[in-house]
């Protein structure tokens, strides 16, 4: 009996998993990723002599997160994060003013309302307002509802916003709440708040994003029989009919793929129609539209005003960052500073964009000014980071699979449908799931 083959393009997370998810069904696989990384958009930059050490954002997970857990576990990579029991934010108001929500081990639904009630940023009255929006995740949200709009509908005031919902959403859409499918952003939560603590927990990475995928995602994929080849870029394919028969690649090599393969595209969305041409699906899912990331990340910053937390929401809607971001384990002197979904930083030049952390960073620690503005900084800025998946974007993600009209050319990445936001619990999941499709 012959194996069954194919073509993984793209070593993302999404190519990564579906390459494992082949393997396993006896599949003969071929990885062809076009950087000489592994990992996607989840990597980190390369060293610069007196610069901070930096990743291509810095990400955080939550333990809810099983599949980007399950694919860490497959390349040994799930210990290189701290993995608390439960939720911890720390927020900070301009000025100065620290405070935390902390969630009590035990059930998530419990706890959380506990940590509201504690938690000293709102008042009595804007407790018990974000207890009743809590109260409507268990709800659920609306066909085509925006969260901006189901946050209005659960009588969640401004300040409410400002210190609880915009963070969470930010953190998990990447993008504001006028823009975020209230229904998706409202199935995470389930997902993070209907289980035990653990599973609201944010994980924070210790180690750099390249050692947590890439290189050691490399090695297992090569253990388990895949075929990996990095600077490998597909820039085309050939198609007879509903079949695609052939792969070119930038060097001018062509791939040929048999009667019986198939080529799995894990791709993000934009690049989609430069392999696939231009066809109703394709269309749709060129129409999403991308949310940037944007950090910077300082170092030889200490001050004893700037909190250690892991993460740091800085409240208020003055500034285009939302987050202070550490590595676990880091230094005191390092941290960087985060947007998340901050469309209007994608045009401004990186001297805008560094010289716009300084000034929040001023704003929120204003003690810290001197060292804050004396402190060396890199940038790094992801254009296209994730979709924005508002309430019109259900209409244009395919599901994970066989696209229409081709018998032998399947898609999966974290801007397919599978339920979730553009995250990378969205992308493991789309990658293992794109099996069940060519199996069936």
């Amino acid at each position: 009996m012959s194996v069954p083959a194919g073509y993984v393009v793209g070593g993302g997370v999404a190519g990564i998993a579906a390459a494992f998810a082949m393997r396993d069904r006896g599949w003969s696989v071929e990885l062809l990723e076009g950087h000489h990384h592994l990992g996607g958009r989840a990597f980190t930059l390369p060293d610069r002599e007196g610069l901070p050490h930096a990743d291509n954002g810095p990400h955080v997970i939550l333990g809810c997160y099983q599949r980007f857990r399950e694919l860490l576990r497959r390349i040994g990579s799930e210990d290189g994060f701290l993995q608390p029991r439960s939720l911890g934010l720390a927020y900070s108001d301009p000025g100065g003013r620290i405070t935390r929500l902390q969630l009590p081990r035990g059930p998530a639904p419990v706890g959380f309302g506990l940590a509201i009630l504690r938690l000293a940023a709102l008042g009595l009255g804007e407790r018990l307002r974000a207890l009743r929006g809590l109260t409507g995740v268990l709800l659920g949200a609306r066909q085509g509802e925006s969260f901006e709009e189901w946050l209005s509908r659960r009588g969640q005031t401004d300040r409410v916003r400002d210190v609880l919902w915009d963070p969470m959403c930010r953190a998990i859409m990447n993008c504001e709440a006028r823009h975020a499918d209230a229904r998706l952003f409202v199935a995470t939560l389930r997902r993070a708040f209907l289980g035990s603590g653990a599973h609201a927990a944010m994980w924070i990475p210790r180690r750099g994003w390249s050692e947590l995928i890439g290189t050691p995602a490399r090695a297992a994929l090569e253990e388990a029989g895949v075929k990996v080849r990095t600077g490998c870029r597909v820039v085309g394919l050939e198609r007879d009919g509903e079949r695609v028969t052939a792969l070119r690649l930038a060097d001018g090599q062509r791939l040929v793929v048999g009667v019986g393969e198939a080529v799995v595209l894990a791709v993000p969305w934009h690049g989609l129609a430069k392999l696939r041409g231009d066809d109703g699906s394709v269309a749709r899912a060129s129409g999403l539209q991308g949310s940037p990331i944007v950090s910077v990340y300082f170092e030889s910053a200490a001050h004893p005003t700037i909190p250690l937390d892991p993460v740091v929401a800085l409240v208020g809607r003055d500034g285009p960052y939302h987050f202070l971001c550490r590595r676990a384990g880091a230094p005191a002197d390092r941290f960087a500073v985060l947007s998340g979904g901050g469309a209007g930083l994608v045009g401004l030049d990186p001297g805008s964009l560094v010289a716009a952390a300084r000034d929040q960073l001023v704003a929120h620690f204003p003690a810290a000014e001197e060292v804050l503005r004396a402190a060396p900084t890199r940038l790094a800025k992801e254009s296209r980071a994730t979709i924005v998946a508002d309430p019109g974007a259900a209409t244009r993600r395919p599901a994970p699979g066989y696209l229409p009209g081709c018998a032998n050319l399947a898609v999966c990445g974290d801007w397919t449908d599978v339920g979730l936001p553009s995250t990378l619990e969205g992308a493991a999941e789309s990658g293992f799931r794109v099996v069940d499709a060519l199996l069936a």
